[in-house]
């Protein structure tokens, strides 16, 4: 099951254009991700405090721009999980209105959790976050 978030797009992160500049993309796909695991109970705290399985960095990011979206409003933001490794996972995503009829773009965000700087294994709760919004086998 994929999930879904409607994400607002203000003013400010338009373009000359009048459009959605392309750099904001990955942000509104992060704020999904915080979205998605706000919702199964592991919000943002402290850094010291924070979940261990929100830690983690940014490996690989493929975005691909499919149309302009033009103007302030909600953009829909859809996550759908690949198979996660021990310690890496990988995210496709789709950028699209709010019917998703228009898709503006689309891509795979891989993301590894970190301890000390490391990389470290999931924990079974993030597997089973995962797994819920993998893609039918």
């Amino acid at each position: 099951m994929t999930f879904s978030w409607l994400s607002p797009v203000y003013f400010d992160e338009l373009d000359l254009n009048g459009t959605l500049h392309n750099s904001r993309f990955p942000v509104h796909v992060e704020r999904a991700q915080s979205a998605l695991f706000e919702q199964r109970g592991k919000g943002w705290t402290d850094f010291a405090e924070r979940d261990a399985d929100l830690h983690c960095a940014v490996r690989e990011l493929r975005i691909e721009y499919l149309a302009a979206l033009r103007a302030p409003g909600v953009m829909l933001v859809e996550l759908t999980g690949r198979k996660p490794g021990t310690t890496s996972a990988v995210y496709d995503f789709r950028c699209a209105d709010p019917t998703g009829e228009t898709v503006y773009a689309q891509g795979h965000r891989a993301i590894i959790k970190l301890r000390d700087g490391q990389p470290a294994q999931w924990s079974p709760w993030y597997r089973e976050v995962f797994d819920s919004i993998g893609s039918p086998s």
